[in-house]
């Protein structure tokens, strides 16, 4: 053989060998990445891509699990876990006033200790007890939100908004009363001093709307249909009103900051706690419900797999670090206020007048009121939505206030 057929022999060696080896190497890699264990890991719609990082950090850090995210309606978190939870997430977001109904069905145990404790040192009063639920922790915090009071600052002042009847008589507030939003307007009778199952939510038997109080506020809302500076909405139209000048002022979340500021301008959005107003003869500061968001675990996929249950507490843990949180205020479009102590204080937090706003709300029994977690809630959402329209839209007569508001007290006692 001639000396270059020899060598052209040799490289072709060289190559099947090499070949030979890569195609080995990636069937080893091919068989470790299938014996990987995944996670299931269910996060709010529209924040995939906002958690990718994270994930990838626990991928890392974790090398024998891998995580599949998908986007899922986290306001019916709890009716997609119930439904069939060995097929559920793993990890799973949702809202805190769902936790007593998931905690009540086996879905979810409360979370070992030492997450425990990193909660309670990491995350506010309120976050920690958005997480609890009867003296128990079943959730990480990673988030507050609170209605917020959005205006126009061509038309009012932040001296005007403070007060409900100056901001109706300098120009018009809007809300959707026709069709009542239960969430926006039932704080109304905890303004006035009424609880909602009990002084800290958990008391089935602690409604108490039917008195004088809660008939004062009835009262208001049907005076509202002749009230000038008041503007009934639609969801539908809320944004389009607001940004016509209809309404000089609204009160919605902070999910809707680029809407307004889309519908007004970015540097014309003025944002501010909720004003008082005056009840029954009396000025009461106007509260809010106050929500936590939640990162949950589901044991059920794992099975007897305690390794799997671990990992999973694992990323729920990472998923609501102070990094996380901090990501998830600043990634665009998300916009959710962290529970985090530390974040809270940064500099980005401290300048930005709708977080301000928000934790303000948050921080007080003054502004706000921690959403209640019973089963019960479910019943209560249409049930009140039902006794506030109708109240609006003239149904009831002001002479059955009273026993509306005493049927309804004992409709929520009964539900299940």
């Amino acid at each position: 053989m001639k000396k270059w057929q020899k060598i052209i022999a040799g490289i072709a060696g060289l190559s099947l060998a090499a070949a030979i080896a890569a195609t080995a190497n990636n069937q080893i890699q091919v068989e470790a990445a299938s014996k990987k264990t995944t996670i299931k890991l269910w996060v709010p719609t529209g924040a995939k891509k906002s958690y990718q990082e994270i994930v990838k950090q626990f991928e890392k850090e974790n090398s024998g699990y891998k995580v599949k995210i998908v986007e899922s309606n986290d306001s019916k978190a709890q009716e997609n876990v119930k439904k069939d939870p060995e097929k559920a997430a793993d990890v799973f977001s949702l809202p805190h006033d769902q936790l007593g109904q998931l905690v009540e069905s086996g879905v979810i145990q409360e979370i070992p200790d030492q997450y425990k404790e990193e909660i309670q040192n990491s995350a506010t009063d309120q976050a920690v007890a958005g997480a609890e639920y009867k003296g128990k922790t079943y959730a990480f915090p990673f988030g507050i939100e609170s209605q917020v009071l959005f205006y126009n600052k061509s038309q009012l002042t932040a001296e005007d908004v403070s007060s409900y009847e100056t901001i109706t008589t300098k120009a018009k507030f809007g809300a959707t009363f026709k069709s009542m939003n239960a969430y926006a307007t039932a704080p109304l009778f905890m303004s006035v001093g009424d609880t909602l199952f009990g002084k800290n939510g958990e008391d089935v038997d602690g409604t108490n709307w039917g008195n004088e109080a809660g008939v004062s506020v009835l009262q208001w809302i049907a005076d509202q249909k002749s009230n000038d500076g008041f503007v009934n909405l639609t969801a539908e139209n809320t944004m389009s009103k607001f940004g016509d000048g209809t309404v000089a002022a609204i009160e919605t979340g902070p999910w809707d900051l680029s809407a307004a500021q889309e519908a007004i301008g970015k540097d014309n959005l003025g944002i501010a706690v909720y004003p008082t107003m005056s009840i029954g003869g009396k000025t009461v500061q106007q509260k809010a419900f106050l929500g936590v968001k939640l990162f949950a675990v589901n044991q059920a996929p794992a099975g007897s797999d305690t390794k799997r249950i671990a990992a999973a507490y694992k990323l729920a843990s990472l998923l609501t670090s102070a990094e996380s949180q901090k990501n998830q205020f600043e990634y665009e479009g998300r916009n959710i206020i962290p529970a985090n102590k530390e974040i809270q204080a940064s500099e980005a937090v401290q300048s930005n007048e709708l977080a301000q706003a928000v934790i303000t709300m948050a921080s007080s029994e003054d502004y706000t009121v921690v959403t209640p977690k019973l089963s019960q809630m479910t019943a209560f959402w249409t049930e009140s939505a039902a006794l506030l329209s109708d109240t609006y839209n003239g149904k009831i007569k002001a002479s059955d206030y009273l026993t509306k508001l005493k049927d309804f007290d004992e409709e929520l006692a009964d539900a299940k």
